[in-house]
């Protein structure tokens, strides 16, 4: 298969999940946890049978949601995090209040 195709196929799916993840949240705010089902999930999306292929409930979409949170902080967590500091720029009491050695 050309990479071309992966590449799309790649994106399609990132696509379709993106928007369950989205919908999901959304109607989860709006509604509660108990008021969102699958099927409202997929009329909501507009993604259809396509949200039950990648998740089989909505359990399993807020997992997903909630790792892309996550993940989402610990990475703006590894930007803020300062580098190595040979000049000492850092306050040392500013190291010892969050135990960066």
């Amino acid at each position: 298969m050309p990479k071309l195709w992966n590449e799309t196929i790649e994106e399609h799916r990132r696509a379709v999940r993106d928007a369950v993840l989205e919908t999901t949240a959304k109607l989860i705010a709006e509604q509660g946890l108990r008021g969102v089902t699958m099927s409202r999930i997929a009329e909501e999306s507009g993604i259809g049978r396509a949200t039950q292929s990648a998740f089989p409930d909505v359990e399993s979409i807020m997992m997903a949601w909630h790792e892309r949170q996550i993940a989402g902080y610990l990475d703006q967590l590894a930007e803020l995090r300062p580098r190595r500091d040979p000049e000492n720029v850092w306050p040392r009491c500013w190291r010892r209040t969050h135990f960066i050695q």
